[in-house]
């Protein structure tokens, strides 16, 4: 039997005070009282160690129990997360058991409960899901597609502006630069990328946004990184205006290296290491959820195309009207001047007619856009398909 379900504690209290007084025996209380002896024992025995307050139900849970956590194992997870405290608890089991596969490691969410208690998670925030890959088709393997963007600005403690540049390859998750330049100029990007290439190799596409250095707002969107991108046979991938989910993998990123620019460095020196030592942790250390588990460097390989010493030249068909763009950044065509753009001056560019009857500029491979002979100007898009009366696949 059990206490009676009103006023436990008091009971409890009244009981014990019954068997100090010594009129009856264990055996009449715990009779009158509706327990057994046993319970009868353990009461009188807690009010004479602890007084009133042992008489409170005690907690049902075992202090230890055979399925516990090491002690061993639960100070290496915590030292783990001190170590890279924007690491999750999946990350930091995966990190442990590649370096220690025959360990007996606990699972995720025990290790989530371990630094939990010690005070280690905070609350989690919503995660940003990078979704779709824009209208591109997918990297299928490593140097198929790169990335680049410029993380938005902070000063290091010494007031230097830092404008951090990142380079990633798409399929690995690799990253393969993150600088910290001055500013978003070709001048300082180009160093940047002409290291990974020799580096590297070169990818096959570069995916950014329609900013500097990567694009202008010309008709073109010609930059001088961009045209010696091209030059090298690297083809052009821009997101749409307002839409960074085509480049959501990168973005993503930026959000984890963001503490790093809650806490700058004293200086610019100071805040490169800083950043190749990052790199090095999320290319060796990190463990990433997309490649199962695995570190971006155990999934990149550099490119098979070396970096050449010089640039080859283009390779256009005889049928095409190859012209020279004049240093106002124009050139001549049907005794006209059509604007192209000033970063190709001094280069050459093709001019083809198309299946509709149009006519089409490229620099190398890359499409510049089409000719507007009614306004004789170079417009982005395909116009209605009309050929001009009398136009010559070589005009003068």
């Amino acid at each position: 039997m059990v206490w009676r379900e009103t006023g436990i504690m008091d009971e409890r209290l009244r009981f014990v005070v019954d068997c100090l007084s010594g009129e009856e025996t264990m055996t009449q209380l715990c009779a009158a009282y509706g327990i057994s002896r046993k319970s009868g024992y353990k009461w009188l025995g807690r009010y004479r160690e602890f007084g009133p307050e042992g008489l409170h139900d005690r907690p049902r849970a075992p202090l230890n129990h055979g399925r516990a956590t090491a002690e061993d194992l639960v100070g290496r997870i915590v030292a783990m997360k001190e170590i890279h405290p924007l690491w999750g608890a999946k990350k930091i089991m995966a990190r442990l058991k590649r370096a220690e596969p025959c360990c007996g490691w606990p699972a995720v969410s025990t290790a989530g409960e371990i630094l939990r208690r010690h005070g280690l998670v905070g609350r989690r925030r919503k995660r940003w899901k990078a979704a779709g890959n824009g209208p591109w088709p997918e990297a299928s393997e490593p140097n198929a597609v790169w990335t680049g963007d410029h993380k938005g600005w902070f000063r290091t403690r010494d007031g230097w502006r830092c404008e951090p540049l990142t380079v990633m390859d798409v399929s690995s998750r690799y990253l393969l630069g993150l600088e910290a330049t001055s500013s978003t100029a070709d001048e300082e990007a180009w160093p940047v990328f002409e290291r990974l290439f020799e580096e590297n190799g070169l990818p096959d596409r570069f995916r950014s946004d329609n900013g500097s250095p990567f694009a202008s707002a010309g008709v073109a969107g010609l930059t001088p990184l961009a045209a010696r991108f091209i030059k090298l046979g690297i083809a052009l991938e821009r997101i749409q205006p307002g839409k960074p989910q085509q480049n959501g993998r990168h973005e993503r990123f930026h959000l984890t290296m963001l503490p790093m620019a809650k806490a700058p460095e004293a200086d610019r020196a100071a805040q490169a290491q800083a950043f190749e030592a990052f790199r090095r942790s999320y290319n060796e250390e990190r463990p990433h959820e997309a490649l199962g588990m695995g570190t971006p460097s155990q999934h990149y390989c550099p490119s098979t195309r070396p970096m050449p010493r010089k640039p080859p030249e283009p390779d256009y068909p005889a049928e095409a009207a190859v012209r020279s763009v004049r240093q106002n950044g124009a050139v001549k065509w049907q005794g006209a001047e059509i604007y192209v753009s000033a970063t190709l001056a001094g280069e050459p560019i093709a001019i083809e007619e198309t299946e509709n009857g149009e006519w089409a500029m490229r620099f190398y491979a890359h499409p510049l856009g089409f000719i507007d002979h009614k306004h004789m100007k170079l417009v982005r898009r395909s116009a209605t398909p009309t050929k001009p009366p009398g136009a010559a696949a070589n005009p003068s």
